[in-house]
């Protein structure tokens, strides 16, 4: 899944959060578990900086806590948010009909110049 609106990290960080709500509005997560989700791709405070970031923008609230020594996210996703997957399909949609219509145009003036090129010589 990719938004057009969110950098890399920003998409990495949504997955994974969509990842751990299996489907609820809130939920708690932890660095840890996000960064194993994310495969390494960022450190933990480059993590926490997306985070707020996101939750600035408005795609979920997010609170800092700490569970038995860990320190961990309770997350409250916003419609924004619950709506990251419905956008990015949206967007690749958009991004395939784009491609499409490129291709089909320089067919068109491809065969265009041929025709022409036959009825002048």
């Amino acid at each position: 899944m990719w938004n057009a609106t969110l950098d890399r990290r920003e998409n990495e960080v949504m997955r994974a959060l969509l990842t751990l709500s299996a489907g609820k509005a809130r939920f708690l997560a932890s660095p840890a578990e996000m960064l194993a989700i994310m495969r390494g791709k960022c450190d933990e405070l480059r993590l926490e900086r997306t985070l707020f970031s996101l939750a600035q923008d408005g795609y979920f609230d997010v609170i800092c806590t700490d569970r038995k020594g860990e320190k961990t996210y309770v997350v409250e996703m916003r419609p924004k948010g619950l709506s990251f997957v419905r956008s990015t399909h949206a967007d690749r949609r958009r991004l395939i009909l784009r491609l499409v219509v490129a291709a089909l145009c320089g067919l068109a003036s491809a065969l265009i110049g041929i025709l022409l090129k036959h009825l002048i010589a």
